[in-house]
């Protein structure tokens, strides 16, 4: 949505008055046009290999009170971040292949090629300015006629259409002074990674810690595990630090197996998480074997609890501790199980064509919650009983939702949730191979849904901390 505010009045007014989203605007050099990227007319294909949305955008103009809507770029693909020229004839924007969003989405970090385009406002004929392998974003025209623009990749940095480049290294979104002698930008200037900090909610009754993913606090609340990584798919350690991320200590690292899921038994004396390649969309069932593991909270007596040639992962205990539920897949069938700690025998609680994920086991014990995509491609939260009894749908509306956990007290399900669709230019936030999730709550029967994180990147694998003591 794009909103136009009055400075004098402090009123906003909605433009565009439509459910797609509208991004980038900017003023044509006289008053009388705004130029806006939008993935209205996009279909939102799926990736290939898998589940998440892919947005596509393309370029469109309109006028301040939102009539006279067109639509200037063809290019059924990517068309974003639009700059009038100084004689409001033309606008620069960026574009790329269907094939090569699909490379920047993926959270293996691949590279991909972008151009630089311009298209001439009354004719929309379009025409590529560069060429060439390597990312090229966020075109601004500058008063001298150049146009400037920042490259990706590890030798990237501030380009021109003509004349030597600029400085070497990430300028994201840079623009220019009036007089051509100052930009300003934005980049990421590091922080410890995992961070453990807090982070703005918006509802006071839940408060929000950015932690590593797949956070797991102690049952005394004291201490954190998570995996080390920057995404769930890359090679991930497991991680315990305290609960402030302080006395960071890497318990466990397999070289040769990611690492992922990290769960505190409810008597603080094991965690268990899943060593290998937990993530068939991207590896292939069967192709990769992940196990359920145990390790004790100080990084002695690993051991795995399934073997096979299969895949499981994302292990939640019973609150007695004796059983864990888990996800799990190989080349006959996939489901839900539920292994006994101490013997190592499994039982089936969920199987079928569709997918089954990231179950959580209720406080009380009564209800397991997960993510499927039993009855739409998207993904929903679902509750079933450990009797394999009572199944029930939760959340109902578009976009993908998962991630569930429960609330110490039983009350509450927190999620990840794309229900709200992309918030920018999908291809300008590399690596997040969905439409942005936003950590969400609701009650234990799907009411009171309430997102508490409104941004454009994912937010996910939310847990609750325990319950302080009086």
């Amino acid at each position: 949505m794009d909103t136009a505010l009055d400075l004098a009045t402090r009123k906003v007014r909605n433009i565009t008055n439509h459910a797609g989203g509208h991004f980038r605007p900017t003023w044509s050099p006289d008053g009388q046009w705004i130029a806006i990227s939008s993935d209205r007319d996009s279909p939102q294909p799926h990736r290939p290999d898998g589940f998440e949305l892919i947005q596509q955008t393309e370029i469109y103009i309109l006028h301040p009170d939102g009539s006279g809507l067109r639509r200037l770029t063809h290019t059924n693909s990517y068309a974003g971040s639009p700059s009038w020229s100084p004689d409001g004839k033309h606008i620069v924007f960026y574009k790329a292949s269907f094939e090569d969003v699909i490379r920047i989405s993926d959270p293996r970090h691949l590279r991909a090629t972008t151009q630089i385009a311009v298209v001439d406002v009354a004719s929309v004929q379009e025409k590529e300015l560069t060429q060439g392998k390597g990312e090229k974003w966020s075109p601004r025209w500058l008063a001298d006629g150049r146009i400037g623009y920042f490259s990706g990749g590890p030798e990237g940095g501030v380009e021109f259409t003509r004349g030597d480049a600029g400085a070497r290294g990430e300028f994201n979104s840079p623009d220019w002074s009036p007089d051509g002698r100052k930009m300003i930008y934005y980049r990421d200037i590091g922080q410890n990674w995992p961070p453990v900090m807090e982070t703005p909610s918006k509802d006071s009754r839940f408060r929000l810690l950015r932690t590593g993913i797949f956070p797991s606090f102690s049952p005394s609340g004291d201490r954190l595990a998570f995996t080390n990584g920057q995404a769930a798919l890359s090679h991930n350690g497991l991680m315990e630090t305290s609960a402030d991320g302080s006395n960071r200590w890497l318990i466990f690292d397999d070289l040769q197996r990611n690492t992922t899921a990290p769960n505190w038994s409810p008597a603080g004396d094991w965690i268990a998480f899943g060593p290998g390649g937990a993530f068939q969309g991207f590896l292939g069932t069967g192709r990769v074997n992940s196990t359920i593991a145990l390790i004790r909270p100080d990084g002695s007596g690993p051991r795995e609890l399934t073997h096979g040639e299969r895949n499981d992962g994302f292990p939640s205990w019973s609150p007695d501790g004796k059983r864990l539920v888990f996800r799990t897949a190989d080349k006959a069938s996939k489901g839900l199980r539920i292994a006994e700690v101490e013997t190592g025998e499994i039982k089936v609680l969920t199987e079928g064509d569709h997918t089954d994920n990231f179950p959580d086991w209720s406080p009380k014990g009564d209800w397991i919650c997960f993510t499927s995509n039993r009855e739409d491609k998207d993904y929903e939260i679902y509750l079933i009983r450990p009797d394999d009894t009572g199944l029930k749908r939760l959340t109902r509306l578009p976009g993908n939702d998962g991630h569930s956990t429960w609330s110490p007290d039983g009350e509450w399900i927190a999620f990840s949730s794309g229900r709200a669709g992309f918030k920018d230019e999908m291809a300008l936030h590399p690596h997040n191979p969905q439409s942005y999730g936003e950590i969400t709550v609701m009650r234990a029967d799907g009411s009171q849904i309430t997102a508490l994180t409104d941004n454009p990147w994912e937010d996910a694998t939310p847990r609750w901390a325990p319950l302080k003591r009086k």
